[in-house]
């Protein structure tokens, strides 16, 4: 690795926040107003973590981890956090390869010949990217008639997998998000240490840094303290239970976590504390590369964003009825958990809404440069969108008026409507593109 590129990688994710992170009482109260739907008796709900500059800057649960015994959410309670796992599983990979015991451009069938032997040998680098070609183990548990709920062991997991005949894709040609690869990994430190995820992240990753509440669940029978079940709505405002008591399926999943570990792991993205893996930074957010050129958003279990202008880096996580979202702004070290036991929470959206709230005055500033007067000379027609509350909003046009929501870069949408930004030259927005699914690309120019 060069040392302009090492350079690179000390200023992104050791950067102190030139931004003024506060945290005023009116936060506190905004935060509280996100959640205050489901901080009621009788509802499931979240805990909540927000960390800036090595500090736990706000924590607290909303609604109940138990309904039976009404046993409150707290910073303490131990979720499942779904596909939030991924990077862990994926930093055990990186551990491997920083000590030489495995190379990313590896094939797995070295160390799972099981495996089929395909048209392109399938490398370990495209299991952590999603490249493999291996269609999704959930998907081809579904196929298979097999209930994901059932006492389903890892050799019968790797049975499901190894029957594809053919691939989805030659490996490396797409990036399509599966489960299958994440398995496989499980099996692959296994098989290369002699010693399951669970207990190789213990050694290597959990016990270094702290984070005692935090484990790979491959024991059904086991007990964990403080454990919170999930939910799904039922009828008349009831709730259903969620949680899948049999499965123990580790890999892409798997991981039970609390809002405190999950600060000492975020912490160690500013400074390595792994002694026996000093290159883990630099693995763990390396793109994957598809064999067209084309450089993924995707890394060790770790998906790049932005947000209004602000680079996150995280991943979400949904199974059974847990949902979850790690997002990390590491240019300001600020980062954003939500772990929740109800399916129908979107923490993805509540994580977004916490990030207006502390970043609203960059926000703002990033906004202006979509505000103005447009108009559409086909029609005659015409709207003003301006900065409100930290939020773009259309003014002015009747069927479309009110606030937009951040989509992704220069897009926003409304009511099913996309607006995307048009920049000249300059780099300076001359217009948008307004459209819907039957009615694509209406352009309204900026005056």
């Amino acid at each position: 690795m060069t040392k302009s590129i090492i350079t690179s990688l000390l200023i992104i994710f050791t950067t102190i926040s030139l931004y003024a992170v506060e945290q005023p009482e009116s936060h506190r109260d905004k935060i509280d107003a996100i959640f205050s739907q489901w901080d009621v008796p009788g509802s499931p709900g979240c805990a909540v973590g927000i960390y800036h500059n090595g500090e736990i800057i706000y924590q607290r649960g909303y609604g109940f981890a138990n309904l039976e015994n009404q046993e409150p959410i707290a910073p303490e309670s131990v979720f499942y956090v779904g596909s939030v796992s991924k990077q862990f599983t994926a930093a055990a990979i990186a551990v491997l390869i920083d000590r030489g015991d495995i190379a990313p451009d590896d094939d797995i069938r070295t160390f799972i010949p099981e495996l089929p032997e395909y048209e392109r040998p399938i490398p370990v680098k495209s299991l952590i990217y999603h490249t493999s070609g291996l269609r999704d183990l959930y998907a081809l548990m579904t196929i298979a008639d097999i209930d994901v709920a059932g006492e389903i062991s890892t050799p019968e997991f790797l049975d499901v997998i190894k029957r594809q005949s053919d691939l989805h894709f030659l490996p490396g040609d797409e990036h399509v998000y599966s489960n299958s690869g994440y398995t496989l990994m499980a099996i692959l430190v296994e098989r290369v240490t002699g010693k399951s995820l669970r207990e190789f992240t213990r050694q290597n990753i959990f016990e270094p840094l702290g984070m005692s509440n935090t484990h790979f669940h491959d024991n059904r029978n086991e007990m964990i303290r403080n454990r919170v079940l999930s939910y799904q709505p039922g009828e008349e405002s009831s709730f259903n239970l969620s949680y899948l008591w049999n499965f123990e399926g580790v890999g892409p999943g798997g991981l039970y976590t609390t809002i405190a570990d999950l600060f000492l792991w975020d912490q160690n993205f500013y400074n390595n504390r792994l002694d026996q893996a000093p290159h883990l930074l630099d693995i763990m957010h390396t793109r994957g590369i598809l064999t067209n050129g084309d450089t993924l958003d995707y890394a060790f279990g770790l998906d790049f964003n932005t947000y209004h202008g602000l680079e996150l880096v995280g991943h979400s996580g949904a199974f059974m009825g847990f949902r979850a979202q790690y997002d990390r702004i590491p240019a300001h070290n600020f980062s954003s958990v939500i772990l929740c036991n109800l399916g129908s929470i979107n923490p993805a959206g509540l994580s977004r809404d916490i990030i207006d709230i502390y970043f609203e005055e960059l926000i703002a500033e990033y906004l202006h440069d979509y505000t103005g007067y447009f108009s559409n000379p086909d029609f005659g027609v015409s709207c003003n969108l301006i900065v409100e509350d930290g939020k773009l909003f259309i003014k002015d046009h009747s069927m479309l008026e009110g606030p937009l929501r951040y989509s992704g870069k220069d897009t926003f949408t409304r009511n099913g409507w996309e607006i995307r930004f048009i920049r000249d030259d300059m780099n300076i927005v001359e217009g948008f593109m307004l459209g819907t699914a039957r009615a694509r690309d209406v352009y309204f120019v900026k005056k």
